[in-house]
């Protein structure tokens, strides 16, 4: 008799699993090597993906790139090294925005909070 419940189970299981349809899939890639941490969603019901990477090229502390700490006076400078790699997706997987975090030495994202205020925390 236990064994009719387990087949049951199991094959419910595979059906519910087999089921599931892809909505929308998104390549995110930075031109060097990328290292994914998270997905958070956020409060606004969009998508978080964080992670590290090196910024290559034309991604080299331009528009959307920060150094951690850094002051007014002081222009952000790449650390030829791993970065901290936001991008921010809606619900159909198009960009919202993306970001890099960069500050002295290797910054490696380890997680991603999101706040109730539609913030949200990084820690690495």
């Amino acid at each position: 008799m236990k064994k009719n419940y387990f087949s049951v189970l199991f094959m419910y299981v595979f059906l519910n699993v087999s089921a599931q349809e892809i909505f929308w899939q998104k390549d995110i890639r930075s031109g060097t090597q990328d290292f994914l941490s998270q997905v958070t969603t956020t409060i606004d019901h969009q998508y978080l993906v964080t992670g590290s990477s090196i910024q290559a090229g034309s991604q080299k502390m331009g528009a959307g790139s920060s150094t951690l700490g850094s002051q007014p006076s002081n222009p952000p400078t790449q650390n030829n090294g791993y970065d901290f790699h936001l991008v921010k997706l809606n619900q159909q997987g198009e960009e919202v925005w993306g970001k890099y975090l960069s500050g002295q030495n290797h910054d490696f994202l380890a997680t991603t909070i999101a706040t109730q205020e539609g913030g949200f925390l990084l820690a690495g």
